[in-house]
């Protein structure tokens, strides 16, 4: 039997405000994937107060509130973010290792990108190598500023000649919907480096960079495979059953439409994790709608730059 001023049923254990319990914590977590930190602080105090002291899920939530307290309130001063450029001057002035070690970090990207583009200067000559390493940096710049826009830190991209490059950022429990941002923000900041490129082309009229927006479509299209090495692996985790059949269906039809084998793939990746059952909680329609746009897009993309090239200058 449960009296009003119970939090738990003594008999089954069975929490009074239940209901309101699982509504708090949805609004909660849809409040830390939009960024709303402070909002899911106090969303998750209010579920707080519903919860007896002894249970397991009230340590839960106290660890849900000290994350994102330690999210607010970060330890180092926010002085140097909010003064950009300035306050990494003078954190330099104020302590001279410290501006050493950001010099070496720049130094470390600078480095591996310029590594990156000689290899493909001395394999493609300078301009496709120069539109290459272009392109999947404003790709990996898509990951960096998305990782900054949710509050966590990330470092610049680092390339490794012959595989690709990445952005290394810290970020333990995330949100799969904020994960899933994260992962497809490259596919989409790349894809916009290939409409660039082929905007280039219209200008020009030189095939280099047909050929860099072709390659563009092609790795980001690639990239959407939803396995764990590349971004459509992680964004495959806020896609429920519906969402996945829909990603299945859509790369099945552009490989009819566009015979590109690379949609086979999408699929492929797409039904073993259909099979594997990892679904979340709750799907994301709206990440789901954002995989087949990129799909759509990038699919389109690489199949058109590489029918023009043909077009232009033969089979």
């Amino acid at each position: 039997m449960r009296s009003p001023g119970l939090l738990a049923c003594s008999n089954c254990g069975r929490f009074t405000h239940a209901e309101q319990l699982q509504e708090l914590a949805t609004r909660a977590r849809q409040m830390v994937a939009i960024g709303q930190l402070q909002t899911a602080k106090e969303l998750w105090q209010a579920a707080l107060r519903m919860l007896p002291p002894d249970a397991n899920e009230y340590r839960a939530v106290m660890r849900e509130i000290d994350t994102l307290e330690r999210r607010l309130n970060p330890k180092s001063a926010d002085w140097k973010k909010r003064l950009g450029p300035l306050g990494v001057l003078l954190a330099f002035l104020a302590k001279f290792k410290g501006g050493v070690l950001l010099l070496l970090t720049k130094g470390k990207m600078l480095l591996s990108l310029f590594t990156f583009f000689a290899l493909y200067w001395a394999m493609f000559g300078w301009w496709f190598a120069l539109g290459m390493c272009g392109s999947i940096f404003i790709h990996e710049l898509g990951h960096y500023l998305t990782v900054r826009r949710f509050g966590f830190s990330a470092e610049l991209p680092m390339f490794i000649p012959g595989f690709g490059a990445y952005v290394k950022w810290n970020g333990a429990n995330v949100d799969p919907g904020v994960r899933a941002q994260i992962s497809l923000a490259g596919p989409l900041f790349g894809l916009v480096s290939g409409l660039l490129s082929y905007g280039l082309f219209l200008s020009t009229g030189h095939g280099v960079w047909l050929a860099v927006a072709h390659f563009a479509g092609w790795l980001n299209l690639l990239n959407l495979i939803p396995v764990s090495i590349f971004d459509g692996g992680s964004a495959m985790t806020a896609l429920g059953r519906q969402e996945r059949i829909a990603v299945l269906l859509v790369s099945v039809a552009m490989f009819f439409i566009f015979s590109d084998f690379l949609f086979l793939l999408v699929a492929a990746g797409t039904a073993y994790r259909i099979w594997r059952r990892d679904f979340p909680a709750q799907g994301r329609q709206t990440i789901g709608y954002y995989f087949m746009a990129l799909i759509v897009g990038n699919g389109f993309l690489s199949w058109y730059s590489l029918e023009q090239a043909h077009g232009l200058f033969g089979r």
